[in-house]
């Protein structure tokens, strides 16, 4: 009787000793890492942008003062200060703050780096610096120097008020 060999051509031929390679497992890691360093990327342009104080320069400010009849906030910045930094990233950019400001003062913002000539004027040479000056820019009221929480930069903005004889159109809030 002979044998006879029964093939099934549905399986493959098995071999001795032999191991087919594990079907290698796509890697997920660098697509992974890829979305990560795109979000990081984009993440700034779709960030809210926090409110600021519509400062004006100084030549357009004070002719606004002047005409508006409003005492003047004279801020004056240097850029890589951390006080600065603070200042406006804190005090400036509260909405109750920005919103008295802009009610009862004419704000100027003055950048010692591009205007020098300004600072010297005022000798100032502390960084930030706030004068409240009267409408027609010729009395400096009150002056403060360092960065303030809008709670304590709050009296110094009603005192500069009632110096210039200014009822203040709402109370700030913190």
């Amino acid at each position: 009787m002979e044998d006879k060999k029964i093939e099934n051509d549905d399986q493959p031929p098995e071999s001795i000793g032999t191991r087919k390679p594990a079907p290698k497992k796509k890697s997920n890691f660098k697509w992974i890492l890829m979305l990560v360093f795109a979000a990081l990327i984009i993440r700034p342009f779709f960030k809210a942008k926090a409110p600021e104080v519509a400062w004006q320069d100084y030549e357009t400010g004070i002719k606004l003062a002047q005409q508006q009849n409003k005492p003047i906030l004279l801020a004056f910045y240097k850029a890589g200060t951390r006080f600065c930094r603070d200042m406006w990233a804190d005090t400036y950019a509260n909405k109750n703050a920005i919103k008295f400001i802009e009610d009862n003062f004419v704000p100027i913002f003055v950048d010692v780096d591009k205007q020098p000539d300004i600072a010297k004027e005022y000798n100032v040479s502390y960084y930030p610096t706030h004068f409240i000056k009267t409408p027609d820019n010729k009395k400096i009221i009150k002056t403060r120097r360092g960065y303030d929480t809008p709670a304590q930069f709050k009296p110094f903005l009603l005192e500069g008020l009632e110096g210039a004889g200014k009822e203040p159109i709402e109370a700030p809030k913190n």
